[in-house]
């Protein structure tokens, strides 16, 4: 399955800069190793980026979380603790490759294919979403990520 991530510039910058190599969710995010997760920059960018492959989740403490992910979080102590304020848990995706796209699609391209809403959070794709980045990404290599066994 293919899923859209919602992603600040700051924080999208910072991951295409490879400077920081996974992405932060005070939630349970459902993701998989090997999957495929579009880039969705927000306000006031407001344009699908590019992508990233999930090589694992982490769902722990917070405590732990920064323990593990601290090398490669591309944010300070300081910025994570406010983020993560009033929860137990968190969750951190870690990147296994990040991939800026040369052109990116705006959300003006995406409306006028569709009632495209971008996600607080993240979303599934849906077909229609999906054939919007054929000509961002070979099919081929969309196929795999979209049906695995087919």
């Amino acid at each position: 399955m293919v899923k859209l991530f919602s992603i600040k510039e700051k924080y999208s910058n910072r991951i295409y800069s490879k400077e920081k190599l996974v992405e932060f969710r005070r939630q349970n995010v459902n993701v998989n190793k090997d999957e495929f997760c579009l880039i969705y920059t927000s306000s006031p960018v407001k344009e699908i980026t590019g992508y990233f492959i999930v090589n694992e989740k982490i769902r722990t403490s917070i405590k732990k979380l920064w323990e593990l992910t601290k090398e490669v979080a591309g944010i300070s102590y300081k910025e994570f603790k406010k983020y993560f304020e009033g929860c137990k848990l968190g969750t951190a995706i870690v990147f296994k490759r990040i991939q800026k796209f040369t052109r990116a699609l705006g959300l003006d391209d995406l409306r006028k294919k569709g009632d495209f809403r971008p996600p607080q959070s993240y979303c599934n794709l849906n077909d229609l979403l999906i054939e919007l980045f054929n000509e961002f990404i070979p099919q081929k290599q969309l196929n795999q990520f979209t049906h695995p066994n087919g």
